[in-house]
């Protein structure tokens, strides 16, 4: 009996630290992304840097992305449809995010908003990428983040600022991995949320 009971310990305790490992790479962008279903999309389109950084190229469904002194920024605003947004909520912000990585060729082209905060990272090319994130429980307590990369055509604000997004869905080339990026519509300085979410 003290031996079934030791060994359903040992399981617990293995199964609790293979669910912090798969939580601290889903969530944390800025180490890793999840990796995307391997279909190809006859929209794609590759497009080039600005002659200030000649180093870095990123490919993106809907528009041209260029790095401007080695920020990754959106050529020009979107042009989204409001009567049918997809919004990422409060309730299922890690659910949801997760799903565009996961089905990302579902959501190219489709607008979608997003509230955070922002958050900056260096890509592995040294260009400066910028996401609307939340905090997330990790592998060592709240240090998770999910959100969504976005590529806006101005002066990103300051991190941590709390803003709502909207903007189409498209993808960028970030760690060597197709991921989710919003080609930016609006972009609005709000009071800040939930800043922290389970779901």
């Amino acid at each position: 009996m003290k031996k079934k009971k030791t060994f359903m310990i040992i399981i617990l305790i293995a199964f609790i630290g293979v669910i912090g490992v798969v939580l601290a790479n889903v969530n944390n962008q800025s180490v890793e992304k999840i990796s995307q279903k391997n279909t190809t999309n006859n929209t794609n389109t590759t497009s080039t840097t600005n002659s200030l950084n000649t180093n870095s190229t990123t490919n993106s469904t809907f528009t041209t992305t260029q790095s401007i002194g080695k920020v990754r920024k959106s050529t020009e605003k979107a042009k989204v449809d409001t009567s049918n947004i997809v919004e990422i909520t409060d309730n299922f912000f890690i659910e949801q995010t997760n799903d565009l990585y996961i089905n990302l060729n579902d959501y190219i082209g489709k607008t979608i908003k997003i509230e955070g905060l922002i958050y900056s990272y260096e890509d592995s090319n040294g260009d400066i990428c910028y996401a609307v994130v939340r905090n997330t429980p990790g592998c060592c307590g709240s240090d998770g983040l999910a959100g969504l990369d976005i590529r806006y055509d101005e002066d990103y604000p300051e991190e941590d600022t709390w803003v709502e997004v909207i903007g189409l869905v498209g993808s960028d080339t970030v760690y060597g991995s197709k991921i989710p990026a919003i080609q930016v519509s609006s972009l609005t300085l709000k009071e800040k949320g939930t800043t922290f979410v389970t779901n």
